[in-house]
Formats: structure tokens, C-alpha cells, sequence
């Protein structure tokens, strides 16, 4: 499947079938996903495969930041792939320069991208959620406290083959310029 089309079925899944994503494709998507480009080669990210129930609810759990709910269909969610931001090793006038950090929120989301990309390639579906409480998704998964949960990728099997919806973006000419802005 070429790129483009990739990019024109892939899309936010929030209905899953109950079968289970083996250990061994999720682990495949996290090693795809890990030789995505980073700033200086840092590759500033940990990645915690959620397979099992106990997990999975800590996590469903977590969703749950006062009256926000990240993920209010978690319950029916097969597996979860949790990035966190690990601290950057940049070159020293890299750093010094720009923040140690500068490049780490892009480089995550690359890999989270190759790993969708991935997964739709692999007839899975995802979904990417950024809001959680950080406190206790931390503490139920023995994540430091200095490390910075980034995303929880929601993984499985669409409930229904559906055509992919009509995608609404901006005009091209309010997003490109040439030249100059």
C-alpha cells in the first residue's frame, strides 16, 4: 500500500471488536515505531505495551482528569500503547542552544504516526489520546516522576469495516505559501 493511501484511510478508532491484538503485533508496531527520526538521535521515548487486564484498567482508569474523560470508551479498548517523553541526549550545542527538551514532543509524535501508519497498514485501528492524569497514570504503571506520559495509543480491531470518512481539511491555499508566508 503506498503512503498516500495510507494516509487517506487512516483514521481515529473509537469502536473495537472484542478479539484481542497479539503480544507480537503490538511489539512489531512499538519496533516500527521506534526507528522513527529524532532530534540528534535521542530517541527520547518509552514505550509500555498495556496487554493485560490489570493494566488495561489502570490506565482506563487514568483517563480520568476531574471532568475530563481522555477516553470514555476505554473499557472497550483491547490494548493501549503508553509513550512516555524520556529525557533527550542532544548534542551539547544542541541543547544548550535550544533546551534539552526542544525536539522531544515532534520526535514522539513521528514514532506515534509510523505507529498508526503501521497499524491501518496491519488492518488495526487506533487512536491517539493526549489528555490523562498524569499523577496517577505514573504511579499505577511505576513511571518516575520526572518522566512525562505523552500519549496513550488506543489498539484493536474496528468493530465494523466501514469506507474511511470524507477527511476535512483547509483549502490547500490556506496552508501553503511559497516562497514566502
Amino acid at each position: 500500500m503506498k503512503f498516500e493511501e495510507l494516509q487517506m484511510i487512516r483514521e481515529s478508532c473509537r469502536v473495537y471488536s472484542e478479539k484481542r491484538v497479539s503480544r507480537e503485533d503490538l511489539t512489531h508496531l512499538v519496533d516500527v515505531a521506534r526507528f522513527s527520526p529524532s532530534g540528534c538521535n535521542s530517541q527520547p521515548w518509552k514505550f509500555i505495551i498495556i496487554d493485560e487486564e490489570d493494566a488495561r484498567q489502570k490506565v482506563i482508569d487514568s483517563f480520568q482528569d476531574e471532568n475530563i474523560n481522555g477516553c470514555p470508551w476505554g473499557d472497550k479498548v483491547p490494548a493501549f500503547i503508553v509513550i512516555c517523553e524520556e529525557k533527550a541526549k542532544l548534542m551539547p550545542g544542541v541543547a544548550e542552544h535550544y533546551g534539552s527538551q526542544h525536539f522531544a514532543q515532534m520526535d514522539i509524535g513521528m514514532a506515534s504516526m509510523a505507529l498508526c501508519y503501521e497499524a491501518t497498514a496491519m488492518g488495526l485501528g487506533t487512536c491517539m489520546i493526549g489528555s490523562m492524569n498524569q499523577e496517577r497514570i505514573k504511579k499505577s504503571l511505576g513511571i518516575p516522576n520526572d518522566v512525562v506520559v505523552r500519549l496513550i495509543i488506543t489498539v484493536g480491531y474496528p468493530k465494523a469495516k466501514t469506507e474511511p470518512r470524507k477527511k476535512i481539511r483547509k483549502d490547500f491555499d490556506e496552508v501553503v505559501s511559497y516562497n514566502r508566508y
